[in-house]
């Protein structure tokens, strides 16, 4: 069951969450939403309301509820209490991790998820503890009281110390490998994006790989670079990287255990930001301002080119509506539509960044150096 507290002037994440959840392999058997003022103190949404999600929990035999909100602690502990506590209830900010875990693949993957949730719900063990004993298992000298938390919050500490540790080796060998790739002088584009934008399409064409891709939200988890070659072009060699997608509204926590792999977009050379042209206009402002508030939250200073990507969906119209609202959130930056699916106007994206490659604006591969792996 997807719940949300719908907040004045705030967009509804409800759908967005549904999808994510569908696409792991949840049943979604209702939605239900709420619009108050302010968040309820005890419980998020309303008493009343509460009361309507238990009736649908029981009469669905729902076994997990998922907030598109984030939610504390308290609010966390207090609706397992109300609803049962067999039930499961999480936030979207846990689903997300849920995501990460089932797109991971590399062992850096891995360890940032496992950071992130250790971190995100650190400030959790003392409810959980609580309501484990409030449920007949008593922990502990006494119960649910302090020395049980304090003997959680030991141990947590130290496997976020343990998977620091593992994550900064894995780090220095990422400079390593991003130092090498300035030596030789490849100049390097990163692709940027909301989550289905298409740069994993594109990064399939231009490298002949095939990452996974059609899988929802977040088919990327890892840093991917490969050597590209522009079409028709002898000297538009160049390293491609692709990364994770970005989300709107992504708690600091998560945002700050990927950051290494957000990282490359702030050493790149050219930032190739992709955006769904074809979303409606409410979702693609939403996505657009999410772009920009990212990029300048990780101060990317990089010359930036946007491919308004996926305009075979789209009519004429609704293209010159979509260019102009990009342009409200990126006034300099040179905005290409086309369709990576289609090949539809390929030739001038290839041509703008064959133009920073041969102006000179980014590095020039010097001569008889050797190709990255």
């Amino acid at each position: 069951m997807i719940v949300e507290l719908k907040l004045p002037a705030l967009p509804t994440l409800a759908e967005e969450t549904k999808q994510m959840a569908e696409n792991i392999g949840y049943t979604v058997v209702g939605t239900l939403i709420q619009k108050r003022k302010s968040v309820h103190h005890s419980y998020t949404i309303g008493p009343g309301r509460l009361e309507d999600l238990k009736s649908l929990v029981e009469d669905n035999e729902v076994d997990t509820v998922i907030f598109a909100n984030a939610l504390s602690s308290s609010h966390v502990f207090k609706l397992t209490q109300h609803l049962g506590g067999e039930v499961r209830v999480i936030d979207r900010n846990l689903l997300i991790l849920e995501v990460f875990d089932k797109r991971a693949f590399t062992n850096e993957a891995k360890l940032q998820i496992r950071l992130a949730k250790l971190k995100y719900t650190l400030s959790w063990g003392r409810e959980f503890i609580k309501l484990r004993g409030i449920m007949g298992e008593q922990l502990g000298w006494m119960g649910p009281g302090n020395y049980p938390y304090q003997e959680y919050y030991r141990a947590a500490r130290n496997r976020i110390s343990r998977i620091e540790g593992e994550l900064e080796d894995i780090y220095k060998k990422k400079m390593l490998k991003r130092d090498h790739r300035k030596e030789l002088g490849y100049p390097i584009v990163a692709l940027a994006g909301y989550t289905q934008a298409g740069k994993t399409s594109f990064f399939n064409m231009m490298t002949n790989e095939e990452k996974l891709v059609g899988l929802g939200p977040f088919t990327t988890l890892g840093t991917f670079a490969r050597k590209a070659q522009i079409p028709n072009n002898p000297n538009g060699e160049f390293i491609l990287i692709d990364s994770i997608g970005f989300i709107e509204d992504m708690h600091p926590i998560i945002l700050k255990a990927f950051h290494a792999t957000l990282g490359e977009l702030a050493t790149a050379d050219l930032v190739l930001l992709f955006i769904d042209a074809s979303d409606d206009s409410f979702p693609l402002e939403r996505k657009v301002r999410s772009c920009s508030q990212i990029l300048r939250e990780m101060d990317v200073t990089s010359p930036t080119l946007i491919c308004a990507n996926k305009i075979d969906r789209i009519s004429d119209e609704q293209l010159r509506d979509a260019v102009t609202l990009i342009h409200r959130y990126f006034l300099e930056e040179k905005i290409i539509p086309a369709s990576v699916k289609t090949g539809m106007n390929l030739d001038k994206l290839w041509a703008e960044i064959g133009s920073w490659i041969n102006d000179g604006r980014v590095l020039m591969k010097p001569q008889n150096s050797t190709t990255p792996d």
